[in-house]
């Protein structure tokens, strides 16, 4: 069995016809870079070519580009041909397939990553490649049926949340934004959020689940949750154990990692991934949270 991620394996995966299907390489040229909150910036662009792409995809309530950042000491961009890079993925906030614009809301925080260091010296008029646009899971179904839908999110999970939200009808939105140590106003986020309660996590190692058990969730209601990946499989384990949800009503992400880097994740997906399709399996959602990342 595998036990490290080569560049043959990474290649294959990342280009195969499977992984690329409805992906579009496409580059976004800057006009604005602005704070929506203290730690949330807006990145808006235009994207030559978008106009020309099948607007079907971009209209999903919940899609992901992954961009090209520098990075000279990324360990995944020389297996894959691209050294210097990294690649990370963001939830599009807002697009107008119509008028070829996008825009993306990037968590802020203290570290010096590479996608910190893009951002601080980000200006209007810099370039920035892409791929995308990939549909992500969004209740959907659950929202036309008028069944209860309760989306629980973190900061990086925040612009993916409002997206939902505003496309379909949401019935409780649970925050745990970085500022929560300061008791946001739940108000302060009903613009993105409308026609849904709003409700703030208190402070704890994993809040939204901790915030899940307050709650009453009726047995009918679908939950679609994301954020760090621990915190979502201990929300994961009580929806699935304490709630007897089906695994059809339980859309849950784990987007980030405390102590690890994306390019620290991607590798371990990848592995975990190339593990799977030797014994003849594929990542799915059930399978997602036995990779160790």
């Amino acid at each position: 069995m595998m036990t490290t991620l080569d560049a043959a394996t990474a290649s294959a995966l990342l280009n195969s016809p499977k992984h690329r299907a409805g992906l579009n390489d496409l580059v976004l040229e800057v006009t604005s870079v602005s704070r929506r909150h203290p730690w949330l910036a807006r990145v808006s662009g235009r994207v030559p070519g978008l106009t020309a792409t099948d607007p079907t995809a971009w209209r999903h309530p919940n899609i992901a580009l992954r961009l090209a950042i520098p990075d000279p000491s990324d360990d995944l961009g020389p297996l894959i041909g691209q050294p210097g890079l990294c690649r990370r993925v963001y939830t599009v906030a807002d697009v107008d397939p119509d008028a070829g614009t996008v825009d993306i809301d990037i968590v802020v925080h203290g570290g010096a990553s590479p996608m910190m260091r893009w951002l601080d010296a980000l200006r209007p008029g810099d370039r920035v490649d892409f791929a995308g646009p990939r549909p992500h899971p969004a209740p959907t179904e659950a929202a036309a049926a008028g069944d209860p839908v309760y989306l629980l999110a973190d900061g990086s999970a925040y612009p993916a949340a409002s997206a939902i939200t505003r496309a379909c009808a949401v019935t409780t939105v649970v925050l745990a934004p970085p500022d929560a140590a300061e008791r946001p106003d739940p108000a302060r986020f009903a613009d993105d959020f409308p026609g849904a309660r709003i409700l703030v996590a208190g402070e704890s190692a994993t809040p939204l689940a901790a915030a899940l058990a307050t709650l009453s969730v009726p047995s009918g209601a679908t939950v679609w949750a994301a954020g760090e990946r621990e915190d979502i499989r201990s929300l994961r384990t009580r929806c699935l154990g304490e709630l007897g949800l089906p695994k059809k009503q339980v859309q849950v992400f784990g987007y980030w990692r405390r102590g690890k880097t994306g390019t620290d994740a991607d590798i371990a997906r990848l592995t975990g991934i190339a593990r799977l399709r030797e014994r003849g399996l594929e990542l799915t959602g059930d399978n997602d949270f036995d990779i160790e990342i």
